[in-house]
């Protein structure tokens, strides 16, 4: 039937003669990204239905079959304008446990440049009395020494100048303009589409976030825990896409934990080291209400997590990618659009070059 049907369309060499195009730049290619991927139209039915209802996708298939990108193009689909910033606080009752403040896109930067602003200011002011003091002090001194000429109180006054310069430098005095700025841990624009994080072979720092260690663990010099914070993958494809492929390569623990992120919706971003300072820190949950799409070979299927793959299936779809395509007119145009998105994308490859059957 396929031969029959080679016939009725005709060989490649014949039919191409019969296409209005010379260079691939007269080829269309479609805006929308689930628009340019080929032979898999069940597949991006299937996507856009999962990004209208906030569903989870499990893409089975070889490699090359156009999973990534059809896990891109779900981020076209998504509710816009529902992004959020997210910002870290200190927690003054538990220096361990950090807050967390979740605000509308766009609202973050500018709060955490305000407290970078009242922050420096007060430091600033700080500073001057304290440097107006050891002024004073020394003022006070040599005006004693000049209708006295005694230098006693000269020497006294110079080393309590000393001693306030020295308080005035230490870290501890310091510290406190450090710890009431925030930390901006993710933010976006107002008009900013949805993100779309590929998570592909990521360790579980970067997966699910982490604290970055101090050595300097304390006498004033320490980092404040807020300011240690690192979000993961999870965090920053907050209502937006989440790519895992080749699912099954990820560690039972790291499953278990994107499991309860999409279960709960939110995570706490704590130290993954043991060894790490960080390893006691622990802030309050931060926003994780991602889309998963996870891919891999049947072979995925085997490794993964049963009660991820079973959250997938239950609340989302699971899709099996083609990887032949029958030889019909459509889908030769379909193939040439193809190749003429690849060299657009490419950007170097001359247009009257890309077609091995240009007509002269």
């Amino acid at each position: 039937m396929e031969e029959n049907r080679r016939e009725e369309i005709g060989p490649v060499d014949e039919w191409i003669e019969d296409q209005d195009f010379n260079t691939t730049d007269e080829v269309h290619i479609p805006e929308l990204m689930a628009d340019q991927v080929i032979g898999q139209d069940e597949a991006v039915h299937v996507i856009k239905k999962a990004a209208a209802q906030k569903r989870h996708v499990m893409l089975i298939g070889e490699p090359g079959t156009g999973k990534s990108m059809l896990a891109n193009s779900m981020v076209e689909f998504l509710p816009q304008g529902e992004l959020q910033d997210v910002i870290s606080y200190h927690n003054p009752e538990d220096y361990n446990e950090p807050r967390i403040r979740v605000l509308p896109a766009g609202k973050g930067r500018p709060i955490v440049n305000e407290q970078k602003a009242l922050a420096a200011e007060a430091k600033r002011q700080k500073n001057s009395s304290f440097l107006f003091l050891v002024f004073g002090v020394v003022m006070l001194g040599v005006v004693y020494y000049l209708f006295t000429r005694d230098s006693m109180l000269l020497w006294i006054s110079i080393l309590v100048a000393f001693f306030l310069y020295l308080v005035m430098r230490n870290p501890n005095n310091q510290r406190q303009e450090i710890i009431i700025v925030p930390k901006l841990l993710i933010g976006h624009e107002a008009n900013e589409k949805p993100p779309f994080v590929d998570a592909t072979g990521s360790h579980s720092g970067s997966l699910l976030g982490d604290v970055r260690h101090d050595p300097f663990q304390s006498g004033g010099l320490e980092t404040p825990s807020h300011d240690r914070l690192e979000v993961g993958a999870i965090h920053k494809a907050n209502k937006g896409v989440l790519f895992i492929d080749e699912i099954n390569m990820l560690r039972m623990e790291s499953q278990q934990a994107i499991l309860t992120a999409m279960q709960e919706k939110r995570l706490s971003i704590t130290g993954q080291s043991e060894r790490s300072s960080g390893a006691l820190v622990k802030s309050e949950p931060v926003p994780t209400d991602f889309v998963l799409v996870c891919a891999g070979n049947l072979d995925a299927l085997e490794g993964m997590h049963p009660a991820l793959r079973s959250r997938i299936r239950g609340y989302g779809y699971e899709v099996y990618m083609k990887n032949t395509m029958e030889d019909t007119d459509e889908n030769r145009k379909n193939i040439i659009r193809f190749v003429a998105q690849e060299v657009r994308k490419d950007g170097k490859i001359p247009a009257s070059a890309n077609m091995p059957w240009q007509r002269s």
